[in-house]
């Protein structure tokens, strides 16, 4: 297991991977642009925090300089996801845990949490890990 990154954001559209933070924990207050019609959070609004913060592990995984790459940024290839329960009010948090790392993909777990840490939802995400082109071909491009 890679250890901990920590992060905050407060709002949709999500957290970017900053390389100044921590990279595998991110946050999200709850907030009335973030729920559904009942008060509690909108489960896209959960999906898309454990993909972010899956998002962002993977990033981190396959690009370590924190330099923004386009050709090393990750690509979810599926996506799974349990909704266990949920909340109307507090703070969630994602956690990220690289389970596999291949040549060619990333598994990454995502745990989400309220601020009691009751399991919110379970995300496992199959995530392309691509390879930097090779040196010289980064320079005739330049």
């Amino acid at each position: 297991m890679i250890g901990p990154l920590r992060r905050r954001a407060d709002a949709l559209p999500g957290p970017a991977c900053d390389p100044a933070r921590a990279r595998r924990k991110v946050s999200r207050v709850a907030s009335p642009t973030l729920a559904q019609l009942t008060g509690r959070f909108h489960a896209g609004a959960i999906i898309a925090l454990a993909d972010e913060t899956a998002t962002c592990a993977a990033m981190w995984e396959t690009n370590p300089s924190g330099e923004l790459r386009p050709e090393l940024f990750p690509l979810t290839l599926q996506l799974s996801v349990n909704l266990i329960r949920n909340t109307d009010r507090g703070t969630l948090t994602a956690e990220a845990h690289i389970v596999h790392r291949g040549r060619t993909t990333l598994v990454v777990e995502v745990k989400v949490f309220d601020d009691r840490r009751r399991l919110i939802a379970k995300l496992a995400a199959t995530q392309l890990a691509p390879a930097a082109p090779p040196a010289e071909a980064r320079s005739r491009e330049a």
